[in-house]
């Protein structure tokens, strides 16, 4: 595994930490932070204003020096350093393909956000609960009538999802994204998580999220230094590409492979997208894992096993859906060896992954299903979801609890409502319905109902003020940000999406943020200095 160290920022103590058990004034470890619902540190050092603050205040404060750090350098000093940024991000694979093959650098923002281990540990177990619900309603589905009218697929997908899960008992290997709307610096940062939807195939963020934290700490940081002043310390969270690695070699040990030869399997004749599969494979090998990229027609049967050249297959992770596989077949492509590798159960994502619906949420968040979940899970699933419905001419309880003829409430709440096509991604075909305009919007609901869209309540986004350089102006402007969260039960990944627009997707012409973690036995302790010699 990797043996990377944390990076510090020096902080300085003394602080005091005052909550309801604690009599105000009287110093605490704070080691005892993240632990002391509704904590408050009163700030004593010159880098803090005065007056008490919640623990998430921290995070809001480190964004806020970091933008005046930027408007310090002005903006022929920070044009160099979006120039050395990109040439970074062109050099360690922080790129994405666009149409007709030209390979983009990723805009990384130079501002990042912070989460506490508190947070992640919160938003870990609900992640949690949604891949047991994923997995419960996948494995019922073949034999409910209603979740395969919620969860439709194709008469020949559905037959070849069927023929190819044999051991619906086995375990069930998921890596998978889900994105949120948080504002993780608010006091009650608890209430305002909306998780509104789940990708558990070809999942995006694998290398661009650790990459995006050491561009970060390796790049950015040390060009503002000499302005940053004094900062709480931060670390990087859970590299994914180690949380892949941990998840097959788990997976490949359940059943019971003796060795890991990982398979990073993707079209590789696709001319848009993301260009992660190189580079994590480069990863996985620089930490002693026998990695390889392969397309899955390469894959072949040997000896009753699945292999890529001379190699024995163990696990697959895959970058594509099954109806990709199915449309391979109908062109006359060889796909036996990537089939028996689903049979065997050796490939990340298990067939569960297929399952990642829009529509999946009005499965979980509705109660209808609420006989497949424990109850622990179902209260999570009603609270961070947003209300959910299939668009077709029905009656259906409202988002206020009331039943409603859908396609009414679709016309008439239009401000409150998004529309989105149920199985696509990136971004696409996305309808925020406050953005159109009234006639747009009810053509939008007419497509709807001819096709599969679903149709969900609003949830707010997190807005942040980004430095953007145009035309030789700096200023900073409000972004949407939407995070991605990877949870495995060795840690979560999380990945920062950031746009203008209203669809944030790095497909739509987004960019990404790094997303840091705030070192709790680092909020007093001094730590080395950040310097030029510093490594992550």
């Amino acid at each position: 595994m990797s043996n990377s160290r944390p990076l510090w920022f020096d902080y300085p103590a003394p602080f005091v930490i005052v909550d309801n058990h604690v009599p105000e004034g009287e110093p605490r470890d704070p080691l005892d932070i993240s632990v002391l619902p509704g904590s408050v540190v009163r700030r004593e050092t010159p880098f803090f204003k005065e007056g008490l603050v919640s623990l998430p205040a921290f995070a809001h404060d480190y964004r806020l020096k970091l933008n005046e750090a930027v408007s310090a350098l002005g903006a022929p000093a920070v044009s160099s350093l979006f120039d050395i940024i990109k040439s970074e991000s062109l050099a360690r694979g922080f790129t994405y393909q666009r149409t007709g093959g030209v390979i983009e650098a990723i805009h990384l923002m130079l501002v990042p956000s912070v989460f506490t281990n508190e947070q992640t540990a919160y938003l870990s177990r609900a992640a949690d609960a949604l891949h047991r619900g994923m997995e419960y309603i996948s494995r019922a589905w073949g034999k409910d009538d209603r979740l395969q009218k919620i969860l439709p697929f194709e008469e020949e997908e559905g037959a070849w999802i069927r023929s190819v899960r044999k051991d619906p008992g086995s375990p069930d290997p998921l890596w998978y994204r889900l994105d949120a709307h948080l504002d993780m610096d608010a006091p009650g940062w608890r209430e305002r998580i909306s998780i509104f939807e789940i990708n558990a195939c070809a999942v995006g963020g694998i290398h661009y999220g650790p990459t995006a934290e050491r561009l970060f700490l390796e790049v950015i940081v040390p060009f503002l230094k000499e302005r940053l002043g004094v900062l709480p310390r931060v670390a990087r969270g859970p590299d994914a590409r180690d949380l892949l690695h941990m998840l097959a070699a788990r997976h490949a040990r359940a059943i019971g492979r003796p060795t890991l030869n990982f398979i990073f399997s993707e079209d590789t004749i696709a001319e848009e997208g993301i260009t992660e599969g190189p580079y994590i494979v480069e990863y996985l090998k620089s930490i002693g894992v026998n990695a390889l990229i392969a397309d899955p027609r390469e894959l072949y049967i040997k000896r009753d096993g699945v292999w890529y050249r001379d190699t024995p297959v163990d696990i697959v992770y895959r970058n594509f859906e099954a109806r990709e596989i199915i449309e391979m077949e109908r062109e006359g492509d060889d796909t036996k060896g990537i089939r028996l590798a689903f049979e065997r159960n050796q490939v990340i994502s298990s067939l569960t992954g297929d399952f990642d619906h829009k529509a999946m949420w009005e499965v979980l968040a509705s109660g209808e299903f609420d006989a497949y979940f424990n109850p622990t899970d179902a209260a999570i699933f009603k609270k961070h979801l947003p209300w959910t419905r299939v668009v077709a001419e029905r009656k259906t309880l409202g988002p206020d609890g009331r039943e409603a003829d859908l396609v009414r409430l679709l016309r008439s709440a239009r401000e409150s409502l998004v529309l989105k096509p149920d199985r696509l991604c990136g971004g696409y075909g996305v309808a925020i319905g406050k953005n159109m305009a009234p006639s747009e919007w009810d053509r939008t609901i007419d497509e709807a109902l001819r096709g599969d869209w679903v149709v969900q309540e609003y949830s707010l986004p997190e807005t942040a003020k980004f430095p953007v350089l145009e035309n030789g102006v700096l200023s900073f402007e409000d972004h949407n940000i939407v995070y991605g969260l990877s949870a495995t039960p060795d840690g979560t990944g999380v990945l920062g999406r950031v746009s203008r627009e209203g669809v944030v997707n790095v497909a739509q012409q987004g960019g990404l943020m790094p997303v840091l973690r705030l070192v709790d036995d680092g909020l007093k302790a001094k730590g080395p200095a950040v310097g030029a010699g510093a490594r992550a």
